[in-house]
């Protein structure tokens, strides 16, 4: 079994504040808003030259191909308390040094920035991985100056493991053995 393609279950989660659903191309309009400010584009190796509503739409077909071709990826995020779309965030397979890592990925709309949800939504996904996957770790790769995405991995037990380059972007790579 590969650690790489998840099983059913995997879209059909729920945290105590969160739910989490596949994406739809209807999300594209709610997830627009997350490109509108360039300051933390750099964080996700984004190009501020392309119109905000190219790049959700890019981001969300990355996440329907992957979820139609049977990997792993984004879920949308959804704040049980309001029914509101908070963001996405999910497992990612990555080849990092020829190995097969899964990484614990998450971006919220600024406006939900600061209510714990970020270090929610990375527990949930990976107990998931702990409990159903074969996996023995997973990642965060985080760009160094992104406190906030550090304070999360550290909070949920992954500690500093090594430098990398991601996408020609410096990171740091945080893990968490199981």
């Amino acid at each position: 079994m590969s650690i790489t393609n998840p099983k059913t279950s995997y879209y059909e989660q729920a945290s105590d504040r969160l739910l989490f659903r596949s994406i739809t191309l209807s999300d594209v309009a709610l997830w627009t808003p997350f490109f509108l400010r360039d300051d933390y584009m750099p964080f996700l190796m984004q190009d501020i030259t392309q119109p905000a509503e190219d790049r959700a739409l890019v981001w969300v077909e990355r996440q329907i191909q992957r979820e139609n071709d049977g990997q792993y990826g984004h879920l949308a995020a959804i704040e049980k308390s309001s029914g509101k779309f908070i963001g996405m965030g999910g497992v990612v397979h990555r080849e990092l040094y020829g190995k097969d890592e899964l990484e614990i990925t998450y971006s919220l709309l600024p406006e939900f920035w600061g209510k714990g949800y970020a270090r929610e939504l990375a527990k949930t996904f990976i107990d998931h991985i702990r409990e159903h996957s074969e996996a023995t770790s997973v990642i965060s790769m985080i760009h160094p100056e992104n406190e906030a995405s550090i304070k999360v991995a550290k909070a949920n037990g992954l500690t500093y493991d090594r430098k990398a380059k991601f996408l020609g972007v410096p990171v740091d790579v945080y893990r968490l053995e199981f």
